[in-house]
């Protein structure tokens, strides 16, 4: 799910429903299925609940300050569910240290370092909803494919969890 989700992110731009909202339900579907509501020795529907919650909260809160993408939001609730909270949280991170190399990698490619540090020094001190400025005389915006970004992380994630 997550290498279509990343594949569809880096050639067109989104990351599409019919890709993360099944793997959502189904990761829902697959906790309760192996270990009940609240089995604690094995995956449950709970620890499927808590990793949608907190991936997804994690990207919601930043979808909030526009930062990301609803499709972002649904890939990352939908490792979540599969995978549980822990899974997630380590997800996550590596994502995040994926798209920063990403980051960095379209700002060395156009040139544009400087204008970066002062978009984010820009959103540290004043975390407000991104303003999206159109016009002949507006920058063109400096995009990551984060979907893509998740995808290796997660990948990377899953490594970590089972070397073999």
């Amino acid at each position: 799910m997550v290498i279509v989700a990343g594949f569809t992110d880096l050639a067109y731009g989104k990351i599409h429903n019919w890709c993360s909202l099944p793997a959502l339900a189904a990761g829902l579907l697959l906790g309760f299925w192996t270990g009940g509501v609240n089995d604690p020795e094995k995956f449950s529907l709970l620890q499927s609940a808590y990793g949608l919650l907190l991936a997804g909260g994690i990207f919601g809160v930043l979808f909030a300050f526009g930062q990301f993408s609803a499709g972002c939001v649904k890939l990352a609730a939908a490792v979540g569910a599969l995978n549980g909270w822990r899974f997630a949280l380590v997800a996550t991170g590596c994502s995040a240290l994926v798209g920063g190399v990403i980051a960095l990698g379209v700002l060395i490619c156009k040139g544009k370092p400087g204008r970066w540090l002062l978009d984010a020094a820009k959103m540290a001190f004043q975390p407000r909803r991104a303003e999206k400025t159109v016009g002949p005389d507006s920058p063109e915006p400096l995009t990551v494919p984060y979907g893509f970004a998740m995808a290796v992380g997660t990948l990377w994630a899953s490594l970590m969890f089972n070397p073999s």
